[in-house]
């Protein structure tokens, strides 16, 4: 997005809010105390919008984006929350079939908005959308596997559980995401964080749609380990595997949520 902040002088009130809230101070108040870019704000500027979004007019635009075309802020029941939460189960049987286009659409578009730091882009998502696709990536997997002498003690789980009729590396998902980081993009020390956040929003988005999820250590362990089944993941260069999640329509349905001790919590 173009790192660009115009003001509506009609609708300012001058609160200064914008500049209050930005995160890297690249805002300051001209002569008519309208906000705009500091002499080195562009620069500065990591495009979070937290000036677009906290503007309680609606005056101020980044990177030419209409105010009135964003929803009001929301932030939902939170009793219906905490039951997601407490209702959200890692799923291992998949219905055959594909993740209707619509809610498919859905998952793309809530990707842009999990808190990266620093808003860094330095995430990548590989999705296999289709049923059909996911067959033929297993397929690959299971001969790829079948045809090595001998592997690690997860490829020779996996190739035992084939002899089973069991695969336990896709499971039968007719999807799945893989999450991709640039380091070198990424803020130090959000490296490995950024992705399991981005994948922890997209679980129980896709919990609330109607999907099953499952984070799967396995399916990133083979994949890690066979570059042919990681390239048809199609990662770009400069960015690194870091975890995968399968998805689909669930083949089971939970009745009850579970009943857990409470959590270990030390308040200083």
């Amino acid at each position: 997005m173009k790192k660009s902040v115009t003001v509506d002088r009609d609708k300012c009130v001058h609160c200064g809010m914008c500049i209050r809230d930005c995160i890297v101070n690249c805002l300051r108040f001209d002569d008519e105390k309208i906000p705009g870019y500091t002499p080195d704000g562009s620069e500065k500027c990591v495009a979070c919008q937290h000036c677009f979004a906290v503007c309680p007019t609606g005056a101020l635009s980044f990177g030419g984006k209409n105010p009135a075309d964003s929803c009001d802020a929301g932030y939902g029941d939170s009793g219906e929350l905490l039951r997601l939460i407490q209702s959200r189960r890692s799923v291992r049987f998949f219905r055959e079939q594909d993740i209707p286009a619509e809610t498919m659409d859905k998952l793309i578009a809530m990707l842009a908005f999990p808190p990266r730091g620093g808003n860094a882009d330095s995430l990548h998502f590989s999705i296999v959308g289709t049923a059909e696709k996911m067959r033929a990536l297993a397929q690959f997997t299971r001969e790829t596997i079948q045809a090595m002498d001998k592997g690690s003690p997860v490829i020779e789980f996996c190739r035992d559980n084939y002899n089973k009729g069991i695969d336990f590396i896709y499971r039968g998902a007719p999807s799945l995401v893989a999450v991709s980081v640039n380091k070198a993009r990424a803020v130090a020390g959000c490296e490995n964080a950024d992705p399991i956040i981005a994948l922890s929003y997209l679980d129980l988005y896709a919990q609330s749609l109607g999907l099953g999820t499952l984070w799967s250590d396995c399916t990133l362990t083979v994949a890690n380990a066979l570059p042919g089944v990681k390239a048809k993941l199609k990662i770009p260069a400069g960015f690194e595997l870091n975890y995968v999640m399968l998805l689909g329509l669930p083949a089971v349905k939970y009745k009850r949520t579970v009943q857990r001790e409470p959590a270990n919590v030390n308040i200083i």
